[in-house]
């Protein structure tokens, strides 16, 4: 089984990957927690990634409890504001999904994947 493991950006190469998210020009994983809770939450993909793409840093990057790198981006849409967390990582040459899994969510080998987990407020 192929292991995803986590990468050092630093905020700069961060933010532009983020950007890049939003642009539809890098791929967004997201975990089946994230899509689980947007859909109890009737909260879009699109609202996702205009938060990506306009959003501004809440909660600048650190390292989580998992020893991976993460930040948080909020914006407005519709009139509710939305805070997306994202996780960098990087799969290896045979692709896994964003939790260590082969299926839907695989990343190839050496493809940046930021996984989303969506908040309200």
């Amino acid at each position: 089984m192929s292991k995803i493991t986590g990468i050092k950006p630093t905020p700069r190469q961060a933010m532009e990957w983020v950007k890049e998210v939003g642009n539809g020009k890098r791929r967004l994983v997201f975990s089946e927690n994230a899509e689980a809770r947007m859909k109890l939450r009737h909260i879009g993909r699109r609202q996702v990634l205009e938060t990506l793409k306009n959003g501004l840093v809440s909660e600048p990057l650190h390292k989580d409890a998992r020893d991976d790198w993460c930040c948080n981006l909020s914006w407005f849409h519709a009139g509710a504001r939305l805070t997306v967390g994202v996780i960098f990582k990087l799969g290896d040459a045979r692709g896994a999904s964003a939790d260590g899994q082969n299926g839907p969510d695989r990343v190839e080998g050496g493809e940046l994947a930021v996984v989303a987990m969506v908040i309200e407020g």
